[in-house]
């Protein structure tokens, strides 16, 4: 494949990527980004309560981790304990708080997209998922080498 389309590519999922978290970032909303989002969902999940597995599943550094942990403890929607085995782990647990706000932020991205795609006809739908898939299949397969 020729640079220029690599250029083209690399330029369309960035702008998409922008766009997307800009839009998700906006309005009521403007404190949840996507990295947030992300690790509130981790949180969620429950396998993950350190910022180091944190960082490590989400390939994420743990100084970026650690930065939206902070913020989000001070919006009272995540807290830190003291692991009571191991004193020197901290552990991070969604609050119920944060459960809610993720759930109503959810809602308005499902929003957003099914009206971004309302005029969007079926083959237009499937047309972008298969490309998605695709680019995912790549993703996946570039990691595993």
């Amino acid at each position: 494949m020729e640079n220029d389309k690599i250029y083209e590519l690399v330029e369309e999922i960035n702008s998409i990527s922008k766009l997307i978290n800009r839009k998700i970032s906006s309005g009521k909303h403007r404190k949840f980004t996507i990295t947030t989002l992300m690790i509130m969902n981790q949180l969620r999940i429950g396998n993950v309560k350190t910022l180091t597995g944190i960082s490590e599943t989400l390939g994420i550094p743990n100084s970026t981790v650690s930065v939206v942990v902070d913020k989000l403890v001070n919006l009272g929607i995540v807290r830190r304990e003291r692991d009571k085995k191991d004193r020197r782990k901290v552990l991070i647990y969604i609050e119920d708080e944060g459960l809610q706000q993720e759930e109503q932020v959810i809602k308005y991205r499902m929003e957003y997209f099914r009206d971004l795609f309302r005029n969007a006809s079926d083959e237009e739908i499937n047309c972008i998922l298969k490309g998605l898939k695709i680019l995912e299949k790549f993703m996946d397969e570039s990691s595993q080498r």
